[in-house]
């Protein structure tokens, strides 16, 4: 009966010490993903540099229509074109200074696919500051105009414009 409590006992001990590290070991685990600040690739390494007509011919091959700004103030002319086919997202540059890095330039265009279109109410839903957060609808569109919009902490940015942008949304 002693022998079978000690081994009970060496049991229960072994069984608590594999717990307490196993319970340490996930803990570990868990916080460290938790404190690790993940940012979405640079969209440099993910898409490719295109010009004009190779994304015309891109957008024809599947069916996608785009409006792009003919006329532009400022002298702002299109400077660049990046393009990663899959998922389809664009980056339109225009630039006065010349400029092709769609993260300094003047004025960059982000196109992507959207599952659905919302709803002028469903954009007002989602003011978070209507001080700086405005919904309007232009030719039928949908559009969210953000005067203070966080410029994602990006140094380059932040070093010619500061921390904020204008951001608007159709």
């Amino acid at each position: 009966m002693r022998k079978n409590s000690k081994n009970l006992l060496i049991g229960s001990v072994s069984l608590l010490t594999i717990l307490i590290f196993a319970s340490v070991y996930i803990n570990n685990i868990i916080t460290n993903n938790m404190n690790t600040i993940s940012s979405p690739s640079d969209f440099y390494g993910t898409s490719k540099e295109v010009n004009i007509n190779e994304f015309t011919t891109y957008l024809e091959k599947n069916n996608i229509t785009v409006y792009l700004p003919s006329d532009l103030p400022h002298h702002f002319e299109m400077t660049a074109i990046y393009l990663k086919e899959s998922p389809f997202i664009a980056i339109i540059v225009y630039s006065a200074e010349s400029n092709k890095d769609y993260k300094t330039a003047e004025l960059t265009i982000q196109i992507s696919p959207s599952i659905s279109i919302p709803t002028l109410n469903e954009l007002s839903s989602n003011i978070q500051n209507p001080e700086f957060e405005k919904v309007f609808e232009i030719n039928g569109w949908p559009v969210l105009i953000n005067e203070r919009a966080s410029s994602g902490g990006e140094i380059s940015f932040i070093a010619k414009y500061g921390e904020y942008t204008y951001l608007t949304m159709v």
